[in-house]
Protein backbone atom coordinates (compact mmCIF):
# COMPACT_ATOMS: atom_id res chain seq x y z
CA UNK A 1 0.00 0.00 0.00
CA UNK A 2 1.57 3.74 -1.00
CA UNK A 3 1.71 5.64 1.82
CA UNK A 4 1.16 9.98 1.47
CA UNK A 5 3.81 12.25 0.94
CA UNK A 6 2.28 14.97 1.03
CA UNK A 7 -0.09 16.96 3.31
CA UNK A 8 -3.50 18.01 3.03
CA UNK A 9 -3.11 21.31 2.43
CA UNK A 10 -0.30 22.42 0.64
CA UNK A 11 0.80 26.42 1.85
CA UNK A 12 1.74 27.22 -1.51
CA UNK A 13 -1.18 26.71 -3.39
CA UNK A 14 -3.38 28.08 -0.44
CA UNK A 15 -4.51 31.59 -0.30
CA UNK A 16 -6.31 31.81 3.69
CA UNK A 17 -9.10 34.21 2.94
CA UNK A 18 -10.57 36.31 6.33
CA UNK A 19 -13.66 38.11 5.40
CA UNK A 20 -15.40 40.89 6.78
CA UNK A 21 -14.09 41.31 10.78
CA UNK A 22 -14.60 44.68 11.44
CA UNK A 23 -14.74 46.80 13.63
CA UNK A 24 -19.05 47.72 13.64
CA UNK A 25 -19.87 44.07 12.93
CA UNK A 26 -17.69 41.84 15.33
CA UNK A 27 -19.41 43.18 18.29
CA UNK A 28 -22.36 41.58 17.82
CA UNK A 29 -21.51 38.21 16.18
CA UNK A 30 -22.17 35.49 18.39
CA UNK A 31 -19.10 33.54 19.82
CA UNK A 32 -16.85 36.99 18.73
CA UNK A 33 -13.89 35.77 20.95
CA UNK A 34 -13.46 32.65 19.59
CA UNK A 35 -13.34 33.85 16.21
CA UNK A 36 -10.82 36.26 16.83
CA UNK A 37 -8.73 33.94 18.98
CA UNK A 38 -8.63 31.87 16.27
CA UNK A 39 -8.65 33.79 13.11
CA UNK A 40 -5.58 35.26 14.39
CA UNK A 41 -4.05 31.80 14.73
CA UNK A 42 -4.98 31.45 10.94
CA UNK A 43 -3.10 34.64 10.32
CA UNK A 44 -0.14 33.86 12.00
CA UNK A 45 -0.14 30.23 11.05
CA UNK A 46 -0.51 31.23 7.15
CA UNK A 47 2.56 33.32 7.83
CA UNK A 48 4.60 30.66 9.27
CA UNK A 49 3.80 28.62 6.64
CA UNK A 50 4.35 30.91 3.89
CA UNK A 51 1.09 31.33 2.39
CA UNK A 52 -0.54 34.16 0.72
CA UNK A 53 -3.63 36.15 2.80
CA UNK A 54 -6.18 37.96 1.50
CA UNK A 55 -8.43 40.07 4.10
CA UNK A 56 -11.50 41.86 2.83
CA UNK A 57 -13.60 44.81 4.45
CA UNK A 58 -17.23 45.28 3.20
CA UNK A 59 -18.06 48.91 3.17
CA UNK A 60 -15.75 50.16 5.46
CA UNK A 61 -16.69 53.74 5.49
CA UNK A 62 -19.89 52.50 7.35
CA UNK A 63 -18.76 49.37 9.00
CA UNK A 64 -15.54 50.58 9.84
CA UNK A 65 -11.72 48.59 9.22
CA UNK A 66 -10.91 45.25 10.11
CA UNK A 67 -11.09 45.21 13.78
CA UNK A 68 -8.33 46.28 16.16
CA UNK A 69 -7.89 42.78 17.52
CA UNK A 70 -7.10 41.19 14.36
CA UNK A 71 -3.24 41.48 13.70
CA UNK A 72 -2.04 41.15 10.04
CA UNK A 73 0.15 43.24 7.82
CA UNK A 74 -0.87 44.05 4.37
CA UNK A 75 0.34 45.55 1.11
CA UNK A 76 -2.06 46.47 -2.42
CA UNK A 77 -1.07 43.48 -4.57
CA UNK A 78 0.76 40.15 -3.94
CA UNK A 79 3.16 42.09 -6.45
CA UNK A 80 4.24 44.65 -4.32
CA UNK A 81 6.82 42.57 -2.33
CA UNK A 82 10.05 41.52 -3.61
CA UNK A 83 11.99 38.21 -2.91
CA UNK A 84 13.27 39.76 -0.10
CA UNK A 85 9.99 40.27 1.92
CA UNK A 86 9.24 38.38 4.60
CA UNK A 87 6.01 35.94 3.98
CA UNK A 88 3.10 35.68 3.59
CA UNK A 89 2.34 37.95 0.98
CA UNK A 90 -1.26 39.81 2.40
CA UNK A 91 -3.44 41.85 0.78
CA UNK A 92 -6.62 43.85 2.19
CA UNK A 93 -8.73 44.63 0.26
CA UNK A 94 -12.40 47.08 0.39
CA UNK A 95 -15.91 45.52 -1.33
CA UNK A 96 -19.32 46.32 -1.68
CA UNK A 97 -20.40 43.32 -3.06
CA UNK A 98 -21.65 40.40 -0.36
CA UNK A 99 -19.78 37.34 -2.18
CA UNK A 100 -15.46 38.06 -2.57
CA UNK A 101 -15.85 37.04 -6.22
CA UNK A 102 -18.58 39.24 -6.98
CA UNK A 103 -15.82 42.33 -6.95
CA UNK A 104 -13.85 42.21 -9.90
CA UNK A 105 -10.37 43.26 -8.41
CA UNK A 106 -10.81 40.65 -5.80
CA UNK A 107 -11.52 37.93 -8.20
CA UNK A 108 -8.39 39.26 -10.45
CA UNK A 109 -6.36 38.87 -7.23
CA UNK A 110 -7.36 35.49 -6.61
CA UNK A 111 -6.90 34.40 -9.79
CA UNK A 112 -2.76 36.31 -9.91
CA UNK A 113 -2.25 34.32 -6.70
CA UNK A 114 -2.33 30.74 -8.64
CA UNK A 115 -3.91 29.11 -5.49
CA UNK A 116 -6.38 26.87 -5.94
CA UNK A 117 -6.94 25.84 -2.34
CA UNK A 118 -9.03 28.54 -0.13
CA UNK A 119 -9.39 28.69 3.68
CA UNK A 120 -12.21 30.61 4.41
CA UNK A 121 -13.14 32.53 7.60
CA UNK A 122 -14.73 35.28 9.05
CA UNK A 123 -18.21 36.96 9.10
CA UNK A 124 -21.04 36.94 8.63
CA UNK A 125 -21.40 32.38 7.76
CA UNK A 126 -24.70 33.27 6.24
CA UNK A 127 -24.09 36.02 4.03
CA UNK A 128 -20.77 36.92 2.85
CA UNK A 129 -18.64 33.51 4.05
CA UNK A 130 -22.18 31.52 2.36
CA UNK A 131 -21.80 33.57 -1.00
CA UNK A 132 -18.20 33.44 -1.25
CA UNK A 133 -17.80 29.86 -0.55
CA UNK A 134 -20.78 28.77 -3.16
CA UNK A 135 -19.22 30.76 -5.78
CA UNK A 136 -15.92 29.62 -5.11
CA UNK A 137 -17.35 25.88 -5.53
CA UNK A 138 -18.87 26.90 -8.72
CA UNK A 139 -15.52 28.07 -10.11
CA UNK A 140 -13.91 24.44 -9.02
CA UNK A 141 -12.06 25.99 -5.82
CA UNK A 142 -11.32 23.27 -3.14
CA UNK A 143 -12.56 25.19 0.11
CA UNK A 144 -11.75 24.75 3.40
CA UNK A 145 -14.49 26.60 5.42
CA UNK A 146 -13.12 27.30 8.88
CA UNK A 147 -16.24 26.63 11.38
CA UNK A 148 -14.37 28.00 14.85
CA UNK A 149 -13.31 31.26 13.41
CA UNK A 150 -16.80 32.02 11.83
CA UNK A 151 -19.70 33.52 12.83
CA UNK A 152 -23.10 35.45 12.67
CA UNK A 153 -25.45 37.54 14.75
CA UNK A 154 -27.29 34.76 15.59
CA UNK A 155 -26.34 30.94 15.75
CA UNK A 156 -29.05 29.24 14.07
CA UNK A 157 -28.02 31.20 10.90
CA UNK A 158 -24.32 29.88 11.47
CA UNK A 159 -25.05 26.43 11.64
CA UNK A 160 -27.50 26.63 9.23
CA UNK A 161 -25.27 27.93 6.63
CA UNK A 162 -22.26 25.24 7.77
CA UNK A 163 -24.72 22.61 7.21
CA UNK A 164 -25.64 23.88 3.66
CA UNK A 165 -21.77 24.91 2.19
CA UNK A 166 -20.94 21.18 3.32
CA UNK A 167 -23.97 20.03 1.21
CA UNK A 168 -22.27 22.02 -1.93
CA UNK A 169 -19.03 20.36 -0.87
CA UNK A 170 -16.98 22.59 1.19
CA UNK A 171 -15.04 21.28 3.75
CA UNK A 172 -15.75 22.40 7.04
CA UNK A 173 -13.11 21.83 9.79
CA UNK A 174 -11.62 24.00 12.32
CA UNK A 175 -8.25 26.11 13.07
CA UNK A 176 -5.93 23.39 14.50
CA UNK A 177 -6.88 20.73 11.50
CA UNK A 178 -6.26 23.80 9.11
CA UNK A 179 -2.64 24.49 10.56
CA UNK A 180 -1.50 20.22 11.77
CA UNK A 181 -2.89 19.87 7.99
CA UNK A 182 -0.25 21.72 6.04
CA UNK A 183 2.48 19.54 7.13
CA UNK A 184 2.83 15.88 6.96
CA UNK A 185 4.41 15.38 10.29
CA UNK A 186 6.11 16.30 12.96
CA UNK A 187 9.22 16.77 11.53
CA UNK A 188 8.38 19.39 9.46
CA UNK A 189 10.38 22.83 9.93
CA UNK A 190 7.20 24.59 10.79
CA UNK A 191 5.99 22.21 13.13
CA UNK A 192 6.74 24.09 16.72
CA UNK A 193 6.20 27.13 15.57
CA UNK A 194 2.38 26.01 14.82
CA UNK A 195 2.13 23.70 17.97
CA UNK A 196 2.80 26.93 20.03
CA UNK A 197 0.19 28.79 18.40
CA UNK A 198 -2.21 26.51 19.34
CA UNK A 199 -1.15 26.23 23.11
Amino acid sequence: MKSFTQALLEPGDTLFVCIDIQERLLPVMARKDEVVRNANRLLQGAQVLGAKILITEQYPKGLGATDSHIIFTCVESFNALDSQAPKPQCVLKEKSTFSIFGDEHITALIAQSGCKNLVIFGIESHVCILQSVLHALTLNFNVWVVQDALSSRDDANHFNALSLMATQGAKVTNTESVLFGSMLDSKDPHFKAISALVK
